[in-house]
């Protein structure tokens, strides 16, 4: 972009292609056309796959800056790296994890996002649990031939409820841990 903020260059790609495929040939060409030494780009979680860092990490003169994925910050959070108390005092803090060596990592925390989507995990879950229940009469009434693991699994309550044989409304863990990363957005930045 330019001081004024519009573009210098525009290339359009088919609609088949995916952003990552296009990394290499947009780099190469700004290289050439611009003369430029030192790229940075800037790109969102689509874009910026693990392997397009690891193609640019092959190349000192260039640099990144893209956000983690959900995995990339659970992991975080499971190391010790990240952890919410962070966010008690300031919404954003930087962080250093030798998994992303000579990289900054720049954590921001959402509160007024974390909001909205506790009220709709709320609302999703009381809906599953309508869902279950609706589940659990229909199991009832079949009688002859039981409803099966698979063929409750089809039914998508398994996502957000565990299949517990003594307590099937039990809720699931698992979307619990989900939940605490999609109020944290972790960049990754390879320039210093």
């Amino acid at each position: 972009m330019n001081c004024r903020g519009r573009p210098l260059a525009v290339e359009v790609y088919p609609g088949n292609t995916g952003d990552p495929t296009t990394v290499p040939d947009q780099v190469e060409k700004l290289r050439v056309r611009f003369g430029l030494l030192r790229v940075v780009l800037a790109g969102d979680r689509g874009m910026l796959t693990q392997t397009q860092i690891d193609w640019l990490q092959a190349h000192p003169e260039l640099g990144w800056i893209s956000a983690l994925r959900s995995r990339g910050i659970r992991q975080l959070m499971d190391k010790g790296t990240l952890d919410r108390s962070l966010f008690d005092e300031v919404d954003l803090a930087e962080i250093y994890s030798p998994d992303f060596p000579g990289e900054r990592l720049v954590a921001c925390y959402n509160p007024l996002l974390a909001e909205q989507r506790s009220r709709w995990r709320e609302e999703l879950l009381l809906a599953t649990e309508k869902e279950l229940q609706k589940l659990a009469r229909q199991v009832a009434r079949r009688t002859k031939k039981p409803m099966g693991k698979k063929e409750i699994a089809r039914r998508r309550c398994q996502r957000n409820f565990g299949l517990d044989q003594e307590d099937p409304l039990k809720r699931s863990s698992r979307f619990s841990i989900f939940a605490a990363t999609w109020t944290l957005l972790v960049l990754e930045i390879s320039i210093t």
